[in-house]
């Protein structure tokens, strides 16, 4: 599905364009029977701490609008009297750069208008179904393919970062449920010009067939689905099995794995042998001897500002940002401070005030304790399999492009977590500071889903090295343990 982007934050809820594939056809199905694949071990349920309400301005569809519209705010609670808390959009959405035609207007500091003390007033004052549909749905999302509907979560709650709550597994009737507010929400968008999925509210698995996900291993090199489920089991072994034990040499394994897939594909070979291939250590272990080229550092220097100084700078201007069509760039203060990163390497994460890139790379930190790694590679582990890194629901994001997107991630939350160590004078890497850098970084993440097709298709052909960031990887690993 085609993106657009607002240049702010918009939040489309959990899906956030997941429903990019397309089913041919129109099926009827009893929801017990709907193939929801579930991963284990992952839990959820929200924790009631109202971060997730803060830091987008919320779309809403005409029917949300309508529940909500002529409401009299102001008489059910003095905060709301004589305030703005809608933004029309209407005139974008028809013209296709809006997905929605209303937004929330957000506070100065970024929080939804009707967060009240941690908690939704909408859903205090009118219940549960007058919320808009983005917020019934976070942080879930569903991607159909012809081997289920593949459920997961994102990670800007901090509750699903934790893994706190019920099991996904436990909760399938309800996820079925959810999984037709996603159809009907995709649906009730329609009127924009922007291509919306045909997907049956109910699919049988004896309908799967006629799901299609189409995805490139990397720009103009199409998989099958079967190709890529055998990229994807391979890549998510190398991940759970630990045939390296150290989560930065698997990283970089997993590259030497694509780039493998990738010599196989242009070929004509099967991808099934790469069931067999095993990655050798010393094909890893040689990026630890290479420095990082000035291309790579700058790119590294701009995914960090991406990542990071750019969510601040957008509280910053909170108030006109997150709805404007003006590029954000335009403020004298916002291109100063990426200009700043970027060439001389000096940024500001949150907590920490402006730092020095080189000097928190060089800083030591042990080696992480069992716990880190275990998140990590549960981090890794639900973005390959929940299928939402690449293709219909990354804009058409290839496999290579969308597991540098990855990588670019990590490293970016391991240089979040340094710098708070040094900060703090401190050599140990705190599973708190993963857990809020990994919940700041998932919002960016799906940002990439919302750009528009030229600049999807320049991210796409920019982050199609399978080896983008492997020397990185390697130099940085060096400064763990």
């Amino acid at each position: 599905m085609n993106g657009f982007n607002q240049e702010g934050q918009n939040f489309d809820g959990g899906t956030m364009n997941s429903l990019g594939n397309t089913l041919q056809g129109d099926f009827e199905g009893n929801s017990s029977d709907l193939p929801l694949v579930l991963p284990e071990d992952i839990r959820y349920n929200c924790q009631g701490c109202g971060r997730c309400c803060t830091g987008w301005a919320v779309g809403l569809t005409d029917d949300d609008y309508a529940k909500v519209k002529d409401v009299n705010w102001g008489e059910l609670k003095e905060e709301l009297k004589d305030k703005e808390l809608f933004v029309d959009k209407r005139k974008e959405f028809e013209a296709g750069v809006s997905m929605y035609p209303v937004y929330t207007k957000t506070r100065p500091d970024g929080s939804c208008p009707f967060l009240f003390d941690s908690l939704c007033f909408i859903h205090g004052t009118l219940g549960e179904s007058a919320k808009p549909g983005t917020c019934k749905l976070f942080p879930y999302t569903f991607i159909p393919t012809p081997s289920g509907i593949f459920v997961s979560v994102v990670y800007n709650s901090m509750a699903s970062v934790r893994n706190f709550g019920e099991l996904l597994t436990n909760q399938r009737k309800m996820l079925a449920e959810i999984w037709q507010i996603a159809v009907g929400q995709e649906q009730s968008k329609g009127l924009s010009t922007q291509a919306v999925s045909d997907v049956a509210i109910s699919i049988k698995t004896s309908d799967l067939k006629a799901v299609r996900y189409d995805v490139n291993l990397v720009p103009g090199v199409p998989l099958t689905w079967e190709e890529y489920m055998h990229i994807d089991k391979r890549l998510i072994e190398l991940i759970q099995s630990k045939e390296h034990p150290e989560v930065f040499d698997t990283l970089i394994a997993a590259g030497e794995l694509l780039l493998e897939a990738l010599k196989i594909k242009n070929k004509g070979g099967d991808l099934a042998q790469l069931a067999e291939l095993a990655i050798p250590q010393d094909s890893v272990d040689k990026y630890k001897l290479e420095a990082p080229t000035l291309f790579e550092n700058l790119l590294f220097n701009l995914q960090c500002f991406r990542s990071f100084e750019w969510p601040l700078l957008g509280k910053k201007f909170a108030a006109n940002w997150a709805t404007s069509s003006k590029s954000p760039l335009h403020e004298p203060a916002v291109l100063k401070a990426g200009l700043r990163s970027v060439l001389s390497g000096k940024i500001e994460f949150p907590d920490t005030g402006i730092v020095s890139l080189p000097a928190v790379r060089k800083y030591k930190v042990n080696k992480f304790e069992p716990e880190v790694d275990d998140f990590l590679r549960r981090y890794l582990f639900m973005k390959i399999f929940s299928k939402g890194f690449c293709g219909p629901s990354m804009n058409g994001l290839s496999v290579i492009s969308g597991y540098n997107n990855i990588v670019a991630n990590f490293l970016t939350a391991i240089i979040y977590v340094k710098a708070h160590s040094m900060v703090k004078n401190d050599n140990v890497a705190r599973i708190a500071d993963f857990y809020e850098a990994y919940c700041l970084l998932d919002r960016e993440v799906v940002q990439v889903s919302q750009l528009p097709m030229d600049k999807a298709q320049f991210f796409d052909s920019g982050f199609s090295s399978p080896r983008l960031f492997s020397r990185l990887l390697g130099r940085m690993s060096k400064e763990v343990g």
